[in-house]
């Protein structure tokens, strides 16, 4: 750890070499300690309450609160959107000085120099925005705390409100609220403060009051968290795919928020692909990536369409296993699968609990901590990359 990372307002663990290491197998320790705990809390949560999962997801995340560094550098992104909305900036576009304003200077060195930009929704930005305004008068490192507070208290929210979305009765919608709001990669990284959270919470807002009979608004607001980040759009699709009645309100929702995305778009088309660099790690691409680029992603394809045809096959019989095999296409395309996405596996696998779909999914979950590796200790040689997709990558096997 250097000097400059010790004067962040926040640690976070970067390239930190052999302490690194160290710091990354206690938490993976700590990682399978509660997964095991969260297999037993799975198999005994119909015995439980909504309210009583809630008080768990609440206090397993307090206890994540208490850890002292993280592995991610995203908050500190958050909070230089939300600043940069702030000064009336703009965050979909590069920012060449950031003058004396500390919460940019710190997450620009954070990020090497320079952050990325804003790759999240319009509502998104004003809830950074509100956040940091909020606590600007007491400093970065509050303003930091307050994007995770907003992440966490999403999080916390997504237990009630999975089980008012689910269907099925009592016991099967306790064991959503539980697949979702008690898995410990989940929690650790609302703790870091990714915005997955209140993406979901507005998603499951949204089908919830589906449930309550309201199809139009309830679709539309499901639309409406693509405003956070994009994954609730796929989310409206698919609603809109199986319940005509919610069409009209996933329309306007998706069409409204496209418009609300055009800042959004242009900047990830002239600024952000024009520098992207192809570096997959964890994954399935990273195994296959000493092929060249081009074949990795064609056979990254090819994985993914095979799991996805048989996504298909099962939502033509019915079966709500289809959506977590096309989940888990999705997953094998993605070149740099971090832990934050395994979220949207996990609400998921919430749909159908008690397949081999689904336990891949949570597996996933767990595995995509490696994730960590290449930026808490250091970027792995070809080998070492190709090992560390290989084992990311095994609850794929459970599959055959």
């Amino acid at each position: 750890m250097t000097a400059g990372a010790a004067a962040q307002p926040l640690l976070v663990v970067t390239a930190w070499g052999t302490r690194g290491a160290e710091l990354f197998v206690l938490f993976a320790l700590a990682i399978g300690a509660a997964g095991v705990a969260y297999r037993l809390v799975l198999a005994s949560s119909a015995r439980l309450s909504a309210v009583r999962l809630t008080a768990i997801s609440t206090a397993t995340l307090a206890v994540a609160w208490c850890v002292p560094f993280l592995f991610s550098s995203d908050v500190y992104a958050y909070g230089a959107y939300g600043e940069l909305a702030r000064l009336g900036l703009d965050p979909y576009a590069r920012v060449a000085t950031f003058g004396n304003d500390a919460l940019l200077a710190d997450a620009a060195w954070q990020w090497g120099g320079s952050f990325p930009i804003c790759v999240y929704g319009r509502g998104f930005v004003e809830l950074a925005r509100v956040v940091v305004s909020a606590l600007a008068p007491l400093g970065t490192l509050a303003q930091l705390q307050g994007m995770r507070a907003l992440a966490s208290s999403a999080f916390v929210l997504c237990v009630p409100l999975a089980y008012l979305a689910f269907g099925g009765d009592r016991a099967a919608r306790l064991r959503a609220a539980a697949t979702i709001g008690l898995n410990p990669v989940a929690i650790w990284c609302a703790a870091e403060g990714h915005n997955d959270a209140i993406a979901l919470a507005v998603v499951l807002a949204g089908f919830a009051l589906l449930r309550r009979r309201a199809p139009t608004a309830g679709a539309a607001i499901v639309a409406l968290s693509a405003l956070v980040k994009l994954p609730g759009a796929a989310a409206a699709l698919a609603l809109a795919f199986v319940d005509r009645a919610a069409r009209a309100g996933a329309s306007a929702g998706i069409v409204l928020a496209a418009a609300l995305s055009v800042p959004l778009i242009t900047g990830a088309v002239t600024q952000l692909a024009p520098h992207a660099r192809y570096a997959p790690q964890a994954s399935v691409q990273a195994i296959l990536a000493p092929l060249g680029a081009t074949a990795a992603l064609l056979a990254a394809a090819a994985i993914a369409a095979a799991l996805a045809a048989r996504g298909i096959g099962l939502l033509r019989a019915r079966r709500d296993e289809g959506w977590i095999w096309l989940g888990l296409a999705a997953w094998a395309l993605v070149p740099n699968p971090y832990p934050w996405y395994g979220l949207w596996l996990l609400a998921l696998a919430a749909l159908a609990p008690r397949t081999r779909a689904a336990a891949t999914a949570i597996l996933l979950s767990f595995t995509s901590i490696l994730r960590y590796i290449p930026d808490a200790v250091a970027t792995p040689s070809a080998f070492g990359s190709v090992a560390l997709g290989i084992v990311a990558t095994l609850p794929f096997l459970a599959l055959v």
